[in-house]
């Protein structure tokens, strides 16, 4: 209430109602950027949320980026559909080798674009908890090398959807390549992508259904 009060905006009854479940559902609410950091903050000191659902809520990038800030410990955040940006995914990213508890994050159809990819695939070489990231339907085109950088260190990511990107160039076959990765001790493939069947496949989603490593 109190960071509500400072931030201006109206306390979120289906919030208040949520906030001892282990999952808090707030899907298409229009908390905005003031909102989210106001319900971010609410959960700082909470250990009973575990898994956050905020999609559609046009948080853009710094209220994207105030629920990852590592106080909190949500292992699963869904923040599709919010307007990130490419400054909000920069954000984001720095808050990730910092962050230890999360295991799943979706920030699917956030205008994700070349100038965030560096940033995420530096903070993937750095966080080794995350298992599963969803980056689909956004707009990664020739920097999916340094995507490709990060998978080939990463022994912690087991699961990177990029369905609907158009990732292509030298970054494309890179990507593919580094899914080759075998993981020492489990002799298991390090990483898999996930693309779409529902339009004609792009250069680097190719090369993945020849490695056997596509799952649609």
């Amino acid at each position: 209430m109190k960071a509500c009060k400072k931030l201006q905006v109206v306390p979120a009854c289906s919030f208040l109602r949520q906030m001892q479940n282990s999952e808090v559902s707030m899907m298409h609410y229009g908390l905005g950027p003031k909102g989210t950091k106001a319900l971010a903050v609410a959960l700082v000191t909470n250990t009973s949320v575990l898994r956050l659902n905020l999609r559609d809520n046009w948080t853009e990038g710094m209220g994207g980026a105030a629920v990852i800030f590592p106080p909190n410990s949500f292992d699963l955040v869904d923040l599709s559909d919010n307007r990130i940006g490419e400054r909000g995914g920069k954000a984001i990213a720095s808050m990730l080798p910092g962050n230890t508890t999360l295991v799943n994050l979706n920030l699917s159809g956030n205008c994700l674009n070349d100038l965030v990819a560096p940033d995420l695939g530096d903070a993937l070489n750095a966080n080794t908890m995350l298992k599963r990231l969803d980056l689909s339907h956004n707009i990664v085109a020739f920097k999916g090398e340094s995507l490709a950088e990060c998978l080939s260190e990463n022994s912690g990511l087991r699961s990177l959807s990029l369905a609907w990107n158009c990732i292509r160039g030298r970054g494309a076959v890179l990507l593919a390549n580094s899914l080759r990765v075998i993981h020492p001790e489990t002799g298991r493939w390090m990483c898999r992508v996930m693309a779409s069947e529902k339009r004609e496949p792009s250069l680097w989603e190719r090369h993945l259904r020849r490695t056997a490593l596509w799952r649609s």
